[in-house]
């Protein structure tokens, strides 16, 4: 499961007892991987039914392809529509990395259900922390 560090694969992983779709970013996505990564979530999503949150850990990310942010905007907005309560991305301490998501829950119509952490284990914490 796990891929080098150099990668340019998206890893996802299914947290069935949390109801949680984890989403590792690769430090040089491709359009080719990108659309990889896609159809295969895209697949895990609609295996769901009902709600579930997401965690987008980003944090091997310098940088985005210009490319991705507005496909991954489409995509986050489609999977708002199909039960994503909320979404927790982790990104490298970069004011760049941090405007390029912002951008992503904007444009998506997720910035109401999106927040940013620093580290996946924040984030983790913040999307099974008890409701209250």
């Amino acid at each position: 499961m796990s891929k080098p560090a150099d990668s340019a694969e998206f890893e996802i992983v299914v947290h069935g007892r949390e109801r949680i779709l984890e989403v590792r970013y690769p430090s040089r996505p491709t359009a080719e991987s990108y659309a990889r990564y896609e159809t295969a979530v895209r697949a895990a999503i609609e295996a769901w039914r009902g709600e579930w949150d997401c965690l987008v850990d980003q944090s091997a990310l310098s940088l985005m392809p210009p490319e991705l942010p507005p496909v991954i905007a489409v995509l986050n907005a489609w999977a708002r529509g199909k039960g994503m309560r909320r979404t927790a991305r982790v990104v490298k301490d970069s004011a760049v990395a941090e405007l390029q998501v912002n951008r992503i829950l904007r444009e998506s119509g997720t910035a109401q259900v999106g927040s940013l952490y620093k580290t996946r284990a924040q984030a983790w914490a913040a999307l099974t922390a008890p409701k209250s």
